[in-house]
């Protein structure tokens, strides 16, 4: 008989029972940590990340284990706190500034003028030739720009009030990572052994499991975050050289560049649409140049050079898992989505390993 099978025969219904207990107890914690699990789980995808630099700090220290782990999320919460609120001080502030000028820009009349510009023309001109005259009756530009203006200066001060509103809960959410961050990047090699320990694998399945699960979650932060933060500072760049505010449409493209397949380009089209139509035609060319080659590249550069680590993952399977992730997760669902993609993909490379020669004999059949 052997040891699997000797395993199978001293189950019994105690065992069954303890099972039972095991899941209910484990659904429970579950149902308790669940408003809390986003923070939790950001602290143990950081830890991972963060390990290296925790462990030169233990080196520098001699050993010293609290210390070391006290820098790290000190040197954290100066890296992400002190940026996050000036720029978004900046971006409110810029933001509310540009809705204002957009509505008087459009109250001034401004507006009738670009109907005389040659592009809008021809484009006027092109409509009321091709469609039908009941398509462009009764349309007043002039007061649809004003209400929509006007309407997105109104969404723009509630959501920026909604966002100072809840600065509270995000602080604290914030801080509730780092302390969690804290414990599992000073315990994070017994934590993981005493979780491998639990699970029923090999040790060469675990590992391969946990390495691939720190490669996806890397990748999936620094492929999206960091690429998102390289195309808002490339993007807010070419707005201030248009004379337009920098910080705020940087961020708008930041958060666009998060939108698959559209990005950028839902910002920045428009706003060399504008310049073309307004007569800037050197800036509205350079917008265009610089949007295509510079933000593209950074696009096509480092965003698969972030996720080559992704478990193997394509292009379009890292597409339908940030997709996905967003529809069920919200934001962090760029993050999550990957993450369970990438899971996924690992254990069937260790399923494909556990079972390699039954699946070739399957093959020969």
């Amino acid at each position: 008989m052997t040891e699997k099978n000797s395993f199978h025969t001293r189950l019994t219904i105690a065992h069954y029972f303890l099972f039972f207990l095991l899941f209910v107890a484990l659904f429970a914690s579950y149902k308790m940590i669940a408003p809390y699990l986003d923070p939790i789980l950001l602290a143990l995808i950081f830890a991972a990340m963060a390990n290296p630099v925790y462990q030169w700090f233990v080196k520098k220290t001699k050993g010293r284990e609290n210390l070391s782990a006290g820098l790290v999320c000190l040197l954290l919460t100066l890296v992400i706190v002190i940026p996050c609120m000036i720029m978004l001080t900046v971006i409110i502030a810029q933001g509310i500034d540009s809705v204002g000028a957009i509505n008087r820009w459009v109250a001034a009349g401004n507006l009738e003028k670009l109907k005389d510009a040659p592009l809008v023309r021809t484009a006027v001109d092109f409509m009321q030739r091709y469609l039908p005259s009941s398509v462009l009756a009764g349309v007043d530009l002039q007061a649809l720009a004003i209400k929509s203006s006007s309407a997105a200066g109104k969404l723009l001060v509630s959501q920026s009030g909604a966002i100072l509103g809840n600065i509270s809960m995000v602080v604290g959410k914030f801080f509730l990572m780092i302390f969690v961050f804290f414990f599992v990047l000073k315990d994070q090699q017994r934590l993981y052994d005493y979780i491998l320990h639990l699970v029923p694998m090999s040790a060469e399945h675990e590992t391969v499991l946990i390495q691939k699960m720190k490669d996806v979650s890397r990748s999936a932060v620094l492929g999206s975050f960091l690429t998102a933060l390289a195309q808002g500072a490339a993007g807010g760049l070419a707005f201030a050289i248009c004379g337009m505010p920098g910080f705020f449409w940087g961020a708008v493209m930041a958060f666009a560049s998060l939108i698959p397949v559209v990005g950028t380009a839902l910002v920045w089209v428009p706003a060399a649409a504008y310049l073309l139509i307004s007569g800037k035609i050197g800036l509205g060319v350079f917008l265009i140049i610089w949007c295509v080659v510079v933000v593209g590249m950074i696009d096509n550069l480092l965003r698969p050079l972030f996720m080559r680590g992704g478990a193997g993952m394509s292009t379009v399977v890292i597409f339908f898992a940030i997709l996905g992730g967003i529809h069920l997760f919200g934001l962090i669902g760029l993050i999550y989505g990957p993450l369970i993609f990438g899971i996924t993909m690992v254990m069937l490379y260790i399923y494909d390993l556990e079972f390699d020669a039954f699946l070739k004999g399957q093959d020969r059949i």
